[in-house]
């Protein structure tokens, strides 16, 4: 089968790649590179350095590959960066969407390609309901999360319309190896990381009490969700799925899994106010998923703790010659 990942030199994208190229698959790639990095590129991978938004070139490229399905990453992540750029955040995360979905139809592929559109868990908000099944209401915090709800309403309305066959899986928080330091807008376990084995002089720091919570999602776990949604026999009608560990650690539980599982290594962290747009806690219910998915996450933390932290070391700046 061909598939087209949209953000293929992204985080998701090169484990999602990588995985595909491993199972035989063909794997069309496309990045601007606005965030992924032309070296995070897996071999045999067909690579194009362009733009979702480019919604005529796209149309010509789904006409020429007839994927069987697009799996799209591609985003301007991080809640934090939209709360301070809403409008280059929201122009790529929404319209680039309307651009993939648009492709899809004037491509005439309405009856051969699936979208499976990588939304999430902030377009929740603050959620009343710990696990947050798919039901719960949505009241996002921030310009990401707004987009990623309606670019959610976008699908629905394109499955409506045109009888297009699409999903969303709402990601809750991923890591793992390749999630690089993203600077000022970095998630917590990155950042920290980041200070432990790349950038010493970086100082980390803990925004608000620390008693926050978050379901963390290994990315193999989410690559199995996404592979799994774009393989799925039988079609789906713009339905929605949790993507999440379905367990939680709050933020100072996993600053003590991080010291133990780097050797005891203290991670001296700065206090904070609270960020703006965050939310108080995320925990998936992953039951949907489980069912209609065979969704069946990792179940050591530790071990994919130890994974991510492995991959950082790796990226320590090599010593100066003498």
């Amino acid at each position: 089968m061909t598939f087209v990942v949209t953000g293929s030199n992204g985080f998701i994208g090169y484990n999602n790649c990588r995985r595909l190229v491993e199972a035989g698959e063909k794997v069309i790639g496309v990045d601007d590179l606005s965030s992924g990095l032309a070296e995070d590129a897996v071999p045999g991978v067909q690579y194009h350095v362009r733009s979702v938004t480019e919604a005529d070139w796209l149309v010509h490229l789904l006409q020429e590959e007839r994927p069987r399905a697009v799996i799209h990453l591609a985003a301007v992540p991080r809640v934090a960066y939209s709360v301070a750029h809403p409008l280059p955040s929201t122009d790529v995360n929404l319209m680039g969407t309307l651009s993939v979905l648009n492709a899809i139809v004037k491509a005439g592929l309405v009856e051969h390609t699936r979208l499976v559109f990588a939304s999430s868990s902030s377009v929740y908000g603050g959620a009343e309901v710990l696990p947050t099944p798919e039901i719960h209401p949505c009241n996002p915090q921030s310009p990401y999360g707004l987009a990623k709800l309606q670019a959610e309403h976008w699908c629905a309305l394109f499955h409506r319309l045109y009888g297009l066959d699409v999903v969303s899986l709402r990601y809750f928080n991923v890591f793992g190896p390749l999630g690089r330091f993203g600077g000022a807008y970095s998630t917590v376990l990155p950042a920290w990381l980041h200070h432990l084995f790349v950038a010493p002089a970086y100082q980390p720091f803990l925004e608000g009490d620390g008693e926050q919570s978050r379901d963390f999602c290994f990315v193999g776990d989410v690559v199995q969700a996404n592979i799994a949604a774009a393989t799925r026999e039988r079609g789906f009608a713009a339905e929605v799925f949790n993507i999440g560990r379905g367990a939680a650690c709050t933020l100072l539980d996993l600053k003590a899994a991080i010291e133990e599982v780097v050797g005891n290594k203290p991670l001296p962290l700065e206090r904070r106010p609270p960020r703006v747009g965050d939310v108080k806690h995320t925990l998936a219910d992953i039951s949907r998923a489980r069912t209609e998915l065979g969704f069946r996450p990792g179940e050591d933390f530790l071990a994919e703790l130890r994974e991510t932290a492995a991959w950082y070391r790796s990226q320590r700046p090599a010593p100066s010659a003498a």
